[in-house]
């Protein structure tokens, strides 16, 4: 495989063409003075384990002289840090994997406000609003003054000696996403009337001047990789002709390589790619910079599926393949790839939640699918001292993770499931077509399932008598959750999960009852099927009623939920059927739709009758949807902790 074949970054070789992109690890750094330690290096040693041939570290500050942050950020001015990456090195070069510091001017206009320090104004190439809170002008960023930004720039190679002397072996420069340096290179918020504005070449000063000093201060052997949006796909930002130029402009000034992105942060779905973004989405954008220059190009952007990685390089759209969520799901990716485990990877759903909204909330950089991720070091599954059996009564995710949990603690283990099927919830969830990720999750489940060594019973509906006379040392519960029932009885009504699961609604034109995200997804499945359907959504805002979904997934949704023709119809509730359509009331005025068929998209409550039945019952434990109804990530991690945290 082209994958596996050693390759070149200026005179650094590595083992293979997969490279860690870099993520941010909020919450795994000390929460005093963000130093990367054990808990760090556990995580990143997970990954090189695993087979990386190098590792680019989240962003890491050059200087905070002009923009002090959170203390939990890595700074490669403070004395102490420099340790962090040294010791963090020796970790990857112990098993063969080459590692990259990325190197940050900062955030400029894109400071979350929880980040900047009292008293402290944020700072940009130009005065700009702060994306967070534009309105609030206390957070709107000054200009950088000439000389601040030619001591910004010289401090890359203050920065990028630092991390040669640590052990690094080569450094990336983060300008990507509408961050600080970004932003100086970009028209729509590079308005500066010295040297470092203007023109385009103008705008390019700030990076030529951070490249010429690491080549200055590092050595001009030391290879510097350049990160950058192709295009920013925004009104204003940065068009796709101007981003090869400056990958032509960049090869002038002598980087090693390019990572080729796209998108910024008003853009989101593009640096952050969700589920519904298709595989390799740009990995065509890397293959246009491959044709304007000599230099390796990397690329992203959901190619953690090895037939898609694999063809990039085969076709010659780039030279190396980053890949960032995927090895929080899985960090045994490219051992698996090469022992020929496909089948076995632990899939990326595309869901932002344990990897993205964990950081957000301070909390340590996970992923939804492997609980273990960013907790390498605090959530061990420890062996148990004696053979207990556990009883696990649902054969959804959550009752296959603590299936798999349970064996590898070393449980006897039995599953009932009352279905003729395993998987639960998925089964529906993965029935539109672009939900494919959630189908090779439930695919891969089922693969998982039949390999633990556990026994399996299906269409076992259990009673609590059943689960008494089975006398389990300990007993799971996991038996989900059921859709409330609609509010109307006729013969033209069905709920998504029936539509999912293969029930077909009567009729060209459907209303879809609910503009949550089953609603929507469910009714932009009936669209692409040919449907004329309409969301009747309670929440009268642009967002539908899809607040519990990452921003990054709803931003795009919606895009395409505009896009596909669906009529939505917001604060309208449907509040009876008549023969020829369907009466809502629409901001207390009722008005008739003409439909065939109604969906009703309801809230899902607990199937928790068995924890009744059983009451009190030692060594129960209730997880996942029959506790309340949640998200993939709620199950998965409820799994594992209930069987990570039983003790003899």
């Amino acid at each position: 495989m082209k994958l596996l074949e050693p390759g070149r970054i200026g005179k650094l070789e590595i083992k293979n063409r997969i490279i860690m992109a870099p993520m941010g690890i909020r919450g795994l750094c000390d929460p005093e003075d963000g130093y990367w330690g054990e808990r760090v290096r556990a995580y990143y040693g997970a990954r090189a384990a695993g087979g990386c041939g190098m590792i680019t570290t989240e962003m890491v500050f050059v200087s905070q002289a002009v923009e002090p942050v959170a203390k939990e950020l890595l700074s490669l001015a403070n004395d102490r840090h420099l340790d962090a990456v040294h010791r963090l090195a020796e970790t990857l070069h112990a098993y063969n994997c080459k590692m990259s510091v990325q190197l940050t001017a900062g955030f400029g206009r894109v400071i979350p406000p929880p980040v900047v320090s009292e008293g402290v104004a944020p700072v940009s190439a130009s005065e700009n609003t702060n994306y967070y809170v534009p309105d609030y002008a206390d957070l709107n960023a000054r200009a950088l003054t000439t000389e601040e930004a030619e001591d910004l720039a010289r401090s890359f190679g203050y920065a990028a000696k630092r991390c040669r002397e640590a052990g690094a072996d080569c450094v990336e420069l983060h300008g990507h996403e509408g961050y600080l340096m970004d932003q100086f290179m970009t028209g729509l918020w590079n308005r500066r009337d010295d040297r470092y504005g203007g023109s385009r070449e103008k705008r390019l000063t700030f990076a030529s001047e951070a490249i010429d000093a690491i080549k200055r201060e590092a050595g001009a052997d030391f290879p510097i990789i350049y990160r950058f949006g192709i295009t920013h796909y925004l009104e204003g930002g940065r068009e796709e002709n101007e981003g090869l130029w400056i990958a032509g402009e960049l090869e002038k000034m002598g980087v090693a390589a390019l990572h080729v992105d796209a998108g910024c942060y008003e853009t989101s779905w593009w640096p952050h790619p969700p589920q519904y973004q298709a595989p390799g989405c740009m990995a065509e954008l890397a293959a246009k910079v491959k044709k304007v220059t000599t230099l390796p190009i990397i690329a992203v952007g959901r190619l953690h599926y090895p037939e898609t990685a694999e063809q990039v390089l085969t076709e010659g759209k780039a030279d190396f393949i980053a890949i960032g969520r995927g090895l929080l799901s899985d960090p045994q990716w490219v051992n698996k790839v090469q022992s020929g485990r496909t089948d076995e990877l632990i899939p990326c759903i595309g869901c932002h939640e344990g990897c993205l909204w964990q950081m957000i909330a301070g909390e340590p950089t996970s992923c939804s699918l492997n609980p273990s991720c960013g907790h390498e070091t605090d959530r061990p599954l420890t062996a148990l001292k004696k053979k207990l059996s556990l009883l696990i009564v649902g054969g959804g995710p959550a009752g296959i993770e603590a299936a798999r949990a349970g064996a590898q603690r070393g449980f006897d283990v039995t599953l009932w499931e009352a279905s003729g099927r395993l998987g639960g919830n998925l089964w529906p969830a993965s029935k539109p077509q672009f939900k494919h990720d959630i189908a090779d999750y439930l695919k891969y489940l089922k693969g998982l399932a039949g390999r633990l060594p556990i026994h399996i019973e299906l269409n076992k509906r259990a009673s609590a008598g059943d689960v008494r006379n089975f006398g389990a040392d300990y007993v799971i519960l996991a038996t989900g959750s059921a859709m409330e029932p609609p509010p109307f009885e006729s013969g033209k009504v069905l709920t998504v999960l029936q539509v999912l699961n293969g029930l077909e609604p009567k009729g060209e034109k459907i209303l879809v009852m609910g503009g949550g995200v089953i609603g929507c997804e469910t009714g932009l499945y009936l669209a692409r099927k040919g449907r004329q359907v309409t969301i009747c959504a309670r929440q009268d805002c642009d967002d539908l009623d899809m607040d519990t979904v990452d921003h990054n997934n709803r931003l795009m949704f919606l895009n395409i939920i505009r896009d596909s023709g669906i009529t939505v119809l917001r604060a309208t509730i449907p509040v009876r059927l008549e023969k020829d359509g369907v009466v809502v009331d629409q901001k207390g005025v009722e008005k008739k739709i003409a439909m065939d068929s109604l969906v009703f998209a309801g809230r899902l409550f607990p199937d928790n009758g068995l924890a009744k039945s059983l009451g009190e019952m030692p060594n129960s434990i209730s997880i996942g949807d029959c506790v309340k109804s949640g998200t993939i990530m709620d199950a998965v991690w409820g799994g594992f902790q209930a069987v990570r945290k039983i003790e003899q």
